[in-house]
C-alpha cells in the first residue's frame, strides 16, 4: 500500500509540474502579422520577407505568423492589420513603402502592438522602421557585370526613378567601369513597379539594342530574368537571391535582402518586454540585411574573385560615391574630397557618366 501510493504521489506531482504539449502547441509565445503589396511567390521583394519571417519561426519556438497578400497601399490596409491585432498579434511587419501610414495610424490606436515598417521614416515609441543599405551593394554587381559582358552595353530596368533606384544604377555603372572603362549602361523605366509587360518590353528593348547583361530594380525580377534568359542574354538580380533558378543558363549573380536576423532580434525584444522602436539600415556587412547571392555556373573563378572582393571592401566601408564624380552631361555632382551615404542616397536626381538615360 505505501508503494502504490508513493507511485501514485509521483505521478500526481509529475502531471502537475509537465505542461501538456497540446496546450503548448496551441499558446504561442509571440503571434506575428505581416502584410506585402504583392505575393510572395514573386521570387523578388515580398518574397524575402516570407522567407525570413518563416526562417524566424523556424528558429525561435512558439511564434505564429500571419500573412497577408497583395494588400493596398491605402487605408484599405488599416482593417487588415487590425484583423491581426485581433488574432493576437503583438508584432507587426508592414513590408511595402505605401503601407506607412496605415500602418502607423493602427499603431497608435494599439499602443502594446509593435511595429517595424520597410523604407520609412515615420517613428514612435511601437513604431519603428528599417530597411537595407543596397546603393553600395550594387559597385560589385557592375564589376560582375563589366567582367561578364562582350557587348560593353549593359541594361537596367527600373520601375520609378526615385533617388534610391538612380543611386543603384549608379552604383552598377561605376562598379562596371573600375573594371571595364568601355562599358556603358542603358536605362529604361516602366514607370511603375509591378507591370510585367512593360518589364517584358523593357528588357527585350535592352536585348534589342546589344545589352548583353541585364538588371533590374522592380518588386519582381522575375519576367525581366525570364525575358532575358529566353533571348540568350545574361542577368543579375536583386530582392531574392532565390530568383537565381530562373535563369539556368544566363544568371551572372544577385542581390538579396536578409531580413531574418534582424527579424528575430525584433521578436526576442518583443518577447522579453525590451522592444525599442529604432530607424535600422544594413548592407552588406556580416549579418547585415543585404546578401550576394550564388554565382552562375558560367562565371569564370577569376571573375568570382574580383566580386567577393569587391564585396568584401564594401562591406568593410568603402564608399563609390567618393568624388569627383561627374554625370553624364559633364557636371561634377559629387566634389573630390566629398562621400555621400545615408540620407544622400535618396537624392541622386542624375545619372553618373557612362549611363545612357535621364531622370525623369
Amino acid at each position: 500500500m505505501k508503494r502504490l501510493g508513493l507511485v501514485g504521489l509521483l505521478l500526481v506531482l509529475a502531471a502537475f509540474l509537465m505542461v501538456p504539449p497540446a496546450f503548448a502547441a496551441s499558446t504561442p509565445q509571440l503571434i506575428i502579422g505581416a502584410i506585402y503589396v504583392g505575393s510572395v511567390n514573386d521570387y523578388g521583394y515580398n518574397r524575402s520577407f516570407h522567407d525570413a519571417l518563416t526562417e524566424v519561426a523556424k528558429n525561435l519556438p512558439g511564434i505564429k505568423l500571419l500573412e497577408a497578400e497583395n494588400v493596398p497601399e491605402s487605408a484599405d490596409a488599416e482593417p487588415v492589420m487590425e484583423n491581426m491585432i485581433q488574432q493576437g498579434a503583438k508584432l507587426i511587419f508592414p513590408t511595402s513603402f505605401g503601407h506607412q501610414e496605415p500602418a502607423f495610424n493602427v499603431s497608435k490606436r494599439h499602443p502594446d502592438v509593435y511595429f517595424y515598417h520597410a523604407g520609412g521614416w515615420m517613428q514612435s515609441a511601437n513604431f519603428g522602421n528599417y530597411f537595407g543599405n543596397t546603393q553600395t551593394a550594387w559597385y560589385p554587381m557592375g564589376v560582375a557585370a563589366g567582367k561578364m559582358t562582350k557587348s560593353n552595353k549593359l541594361g537596367f530596368v527600373i520601375g520609378i526613378p526615385i533617388g534610391f533606384a538612380v543611386g543603384n544604377v549608379n552604383a552598377f555603372e561605376l562598379g562596371a567601369r573600375s573594371v571595364n572603362p568601355k562599358v556603358q549602361t542603358i536605362v529604361v523605366v516602366t514607370g511603375g513597379w509591378s507591370d510585367k509587360a512593360k518589364e517584358a518590353a523593357a528588357a527585350n528593348a535592352l536585348v534589342d539594342q546589344g545589352c548583353d547583361v541585364v538588371a533590374m530594380h522592380v518588386d519582381s525580377p522575375a519576367t525581366v530574368i525570364q525575358t532575358v534568359e529566353a533571348r540568350g542574354a545574361m542577368s543579375i538580380g536583386f530582392q531574392s537571391i532565390e530568383a537565381r533558378v530562373l535563369a539556368p543558363k544566363g544568371w551572372i549573380t544577385g542581390l538579396g535582402f536578409t531580413w531574418a536576423s534582424f527579424f528575430t532580434d525584433v521578436a526576442k525584444s518583443v518577447i522579453a518586454g525590451t522592444f525599442k522602436a529604432q530607424s535600422v539600415h544594413q548592407g552588406l556587412e556580416k549579418g547585415g540585411m543585404v546578401a550576394v547571392a550564388p554565382f552562375g555556373a558560367s562565371v569564370p573563378t577569376n571573375v568570382r574573385k574580383l566580386v567577393t572582393d569587391s564585396v568584401a571592401s564594401v562591406a568593410n566601408g568603402f564608399n563609390p560615391f567618393t568624388g569627383p564624380i561627374t554625370d553624364n552631361t559633364g557636371v561634377v555632382q559629387i566634389k573630390a574630397g566629398e562621400s555621400w551615404g545615408g540620407d544622400k542616397m535618396g537624392d541622386f536626381s542624375w545619372y553618373v557618366d557612362g549611363v545612357v538615360g535621364k531622370v525623369k
